[in-house]
């Protein structure tokens, strides 16, 4: 049994009600995840994105380290919905691809752009280094693998999870599951998303293999797919295209309740424009009947994550929540109120993941928690600050509020 072990048992043992106030040390922590915690905004993974994540965020306001696999612009990444180009590395506008040559021997933030939830358990770095038609790998070797392949053999090859057990880290924030929402949801095959059992076995096994290292966990749950920007409702198409749900629906055939995708709002104002209507490429439109399988999924997913983390010992976080409720309301930052609609202002040009203040959004949701969870009072970060640097809002005019009349002169 190793020293911490011992330590929590004493504080058990002498005082109780200390236990949860002195049970939560931030000297070493590890995030597992995909695109989102990784800090993919717009079309790439790059160093300025990774730099503010919101794991990034909360290891500053923890005031503690996070060592990143941080990439050279334009950076690689794998989004759901798009296509994923060849991995061509270096390019014209990199020398080492990642930062800070030679790069640190670990790093802390795991996440991988395109990861699934049983991928993180079992895919490992393989040589070579850079595969041209297989980007996964590729990110996979670089987040991971890296320095390990180019410093010979013998070197350890660790899966996302055993890289994170190897680091015996004291808390581990788990971030997995919404690539494989959001892939479902843009492809609108139900099936490219994992059956609750998956999930219930997938989880319980990373959970299971952290807590018994004895690290604290937090794991977060799967936001709805459909509450992201990539997804416009046929109500509020014709701000974008200039024509009613009801010539849209007699045009194409969508039914009132299917969902049109980036690409589907493009080839319709385009057509529109040219007055010659036609068929819309695939990928254009998503059911409502594919809508509905895809988040009755999300939710059998989240009541088993919620039921591992009850299992384990692991503190639940409701990213479900916090998307759904900037669907339904929007936010106010600053004199800015940002949206969750394609180019509203919370999801950069992907549509899946948000930009900076959505970031710090939920690294302050974060931080509230580990402050009920643990007893501690660590401070939160104003997301107006963060206005000025966040991509979702250079390339959209977002409704600026009146300042107050208190503030009128």
């Amino acid at each position: 049994m190793n020293s911490r072990a011992w330590i929590a048992i004493l504080l058990l043992a002498i005082c109780p009600a200390a236990w949860a106030q002195s049970r939560l040390d931030v000297t070493q922590v590890l995030v597992m995840g995909e695109g989102l915690a990784a800090g993919v905004q717009d079309f790439g993974l790059r160093s300025e994105y990774q730099k503010q994540s919101f794991p990034a965020i909360v290891a500053r306001q923890l005031k503690t380290i996070l060592p990143q696999p941080l990439l050279q612009g334009p950076g690689l990444a794998v989004v759901p919905g798009m296509r994923t180009p060849p991995a061509i590395l270096p390019t014209t506008r990199q020398t080492t691809v990642r930062e800070s040559f030679p790069p640190p021997l670990f790093v802390f933030n795991l996440s991988v752009p395109g990861l699934r939830l049983d991928a993180a358990i079992s895919r490992r770095p393989a040589e070579p280094l850079v595969r041209t038609n297989d980007p996964q790998q590729t990110l996979i070797n670089l987040i991971l693998g890296y320095p390990s392949l180019v410093l010979g053999s013998g070197k350890p090859l660790w899966s996302q999870l055993e890289y994170a057990e190897a680091m015996n880290p004291t808390l581990v924030i788990v971030c997995l599951g919404y690539y494989e929402a959001a892939d479902a949801a843009a492809s609108g095959d139900p099936a490219r998303m994992p059956d609750a059992a998956t999930v219930r076995s997938n989880m319980n096994q990373i959970l299971t293999r952290l807590r018994a290292n004895f690290s604290e966990v937090i794991v977060m749950n799967v936001p709805d797919p459909f509450d992201s920007g990539y997804f416009t409702a046929l109500e509020s198409a014709p701000r974008y295209v200039g024509a009613s749900p009801g010539t849209l629906m007699s045009l194409y055939g969508m039914g009132s309740s299917d969902w049109l995708t980036p690409g589907g709002l493009m080839a319709i104002g385009t057509q529109l424009l040219s007055d010659r209507p036609g068929s819309l490429p695939d990928g254009a439109v998503v059911s409502s009947s594919v809508a509905a399988q895809i988040r009755i999924r999300v939710q059998q997913a989240n009541a088993e994550i919620a039921s591992a983390a009850q299992q384990n010992g692991a503190v639940l976080y409701d990213l479900n929540a916090l998307f759904r409720q900037v669907r339904a309301n929007g936010v106010v930052v600053g004199t800015r109120e940002l949206k969750a609609d394609y180019l509203g202002g919370f999801y950069t040009l992907n549509g899946f993941y948000p930009g900076v203040v959505g970031h710090v959004l939920i690294a302050n949701d974060l931080l509230a928690l580990i402050n009920r969870t643990y007893g501690t009072n660590y401070s939160t970060v104003d997301p107006a600050s963060a206005l000025a640097d966040d991509p979702a809002l250079r390339r959209v005019q977002v409704f600026r509020r009146p300042p107050p009349e208190s503030e009128v002169q």
